[in-house]
């Protein structure tokens, strides 16, 4: 009930979108508004891409999206890791503002929060999510239930609390695991051996998209893909060993040293490319069917990842994927933990085959979504999103920000920089660690991968930088780790270690 009364009362306002012209005070609900399909993949990184100069994995189909839409080059998660970053898309907010900022949150996805879901369902939309949700920790039997349904989808397949499958082939359960921690995939339980997750989800995505004639939809797919286990087909793992070979490739390239961890040092995993081919290759069966059933005319397509990839681990070999020229991977607040892919294709743009690059975060596809549907933004709701419509249209050459904020307050086994946070202001960045008070600046135009650091150089930048951060976290109430968070993240940490040694291998090569 609180939910409707607040959605209603955003509709008695009229608000004016940034750089743009007034919005209807209420929605018109009829056929001819836009359908949605998100597309999230799980842990790609920047670098992956061939349209972002990948130059190993190959990437036909979503290069062939770039060219359809916009291509933004500064796009960012708002978090490092996973479950925190798929908030800020739902709710249009910083994870901090919120209190959710784990990948295993303490508390679910909060029921106060109007997702984009719940607006466009109360616009007359069909909404679907399909693929990893991993946003509730608690079951319905601990308290508040949190699960795609709880929050505006009318339909959920395989959207459970797990951050990823068992295995990605069929029944996608991890062996040697008690029923129910197992990882299994609901939903997709009939089907045979061979069957590969990525696939089998698109399978499901054209079902909906098929179904759904007399709504426009809502598609939330948000694939598995490319997360650990990393597992691929093995026709493609050959095709990429015997590219390897071709290209007189003889052994892995090795690894740079990342504080306590290893960041791979070039693209040359034959499976992490055989999985970034599967999922290229699934992206292009959903916008090959939205061209045969005219679909496309009228369909919104958004393409992006939760973090960057997993590119730097304790492993000295280095994690499967490499995020060169930005610097370390998921779970850092460097570039190559929070600077991630973007694509925006929207029917009738003015500008296909355009590139952004303007600094964006994953707050702004709240705004931009209902502004492309023609509806009332919400601000009192995505309070951290702007539009990106006046970018996608051509007629801005900024947005009214002034700083972009990342807040990330834990330990995570694949990073060694601890609890920081980070702050994007034009061209500069600044990094700062909580337990040790290091503050790292950089000029990321001159110095895109984070070499060179300028804080003794620029302490007024430095200063101002770190003061703006402050007030930030104190404006959003950010949740501060403590010494005795610490030790008990450590403890944590070494229990995850030891768990890890125990299970099934298949983090990286």
């Amino acid at each position: 009930m609180i939910k409707i009364i607040l959605f209603l009362s955003t509709l008695l306002s009229t608000y004016i979108v940034q750089g743009s012209e007034k919005v209807p005070k209420s929605p018109i609900v009829s056929q001819s508004k836009p359908n949605v399909l998100f597309i999230l993949i799980d842990d790609l990184g920047w670098a992956d891409i061939g349209c972002y100069g990948a130059k190993f994995h190959e990437t036909p189909n979503v290069d062939r999206l770039a060219m359809q839409g916009m291509r933004f080059t500064d796009a960012y998660a708002a978090s490092a890791v996973c479950s925190p970053t798929r908030a800020s898309i739902l709710t249009g907010k910083y994870p901090s503002r919120i209190n959710f900022w784990r990948a295993s949150p303490i508390e679910n996805l909060p029921q106060s929060e109007i997702t984009i879901a719940e607006a466009l369902k109360d616009a007359g939309y069909h909404t679907a999510h399909m693929g990893k949700w991993h946003l509730m920790v608690k079951s319905k039997s601990e308290g508040e239930s949190s699960f795609p349904e709880d929050h505006g989808f009318d339909v959920n397949v395989g959207g459970t609390r797990s951050g990823a499958p068992g295995t990605f082939f069929f029944p996608y359960k991890r062996k040697g695991r008690e029923p129910g921690q197992d990882n299994a995939v609901p939903g997709f339980e009939n089907g045979k051996e061979g069957d590969y997750l990525t696939d089998k989800l698109t399978d499901k995505a054209i079902a909906f998209m098929k179904e759904t004639k007399d709504k426009p939809f809502f598609l939330n797919l948000w694939y598995f893909t490319v997360h650990t286990p990393v597992q691929g087909k093995e026709e493609k793992i050959a095709k990429y060993e015997k590219k390897l070979t071709e290209l007189g490739i003889t052994s892995p390239s090795g690894s740079v040293k990342e504080g306590k961890r290893y960041s791979r040092k070039a693209q040359d995993s034959p499976i992490y490319a055989a999985m970034v081919e599967s999922m290229d290759e699934n992206v292009g069966r959903i916008l090959d069917y939205l061209k045969e059933s005219g679909l496309e005319k009228n369909t919104i397509v958004i393409f992006s990842s939760d973090n960057g990839g997993l590119s730097t681990i304790s492993s000295t070999k280095g994690g499967p994927a490499c995020s060169f020229p930005l610097r370390a991977g998921k779970a850092w607040l460097h570039e190559g933990g929070i600077r991630v892919p973007m694509i925006i294709k929207w029917p009738g743009n003015p500008n296909p085959g355009s590139t952004c690059f303007i600094p964006v975060v994953s707050t702004d596809f709240y705004p931009t979504i209902l502004e492309m549907a023609g509806l009332p933004l919400q601000p009192s709701q995505h309070l951290d999103g702007l539009s990106l419509v006046p970018l996608l249209k051509g007629k801005a050459k900024g947005l009214k920000r002034e700083a972009l904020y990342f807040h990330f307050p834990q330990d995570h086994h694949v990073s060694s920089k601890g609890p920081s946070a980070a702050i994007r202001m034009g061209d500069y960045k600044l990094v700062e660690e909580f337990y040790t008070g290091k503050l790292e600046l950089y000029n990321l135009a001159q110095d895109l991968g984070e070499q060179n650091e300028l804080s003794a150089q620029e302490p007024e930048r430095t200063a101002m930088m770190a003061k703006m951060m402050c007030e930030w976290r104190a404006e959003t109430k950010a949740y501060m780790p403590s010494e005795e968070k610490r030790a008990k993240d450590a403890k944590r940490k070494k229990a995850k270690a030891e768990e890890r040694k125990n299970m099934n291998k298949g983090t990286a090569e």
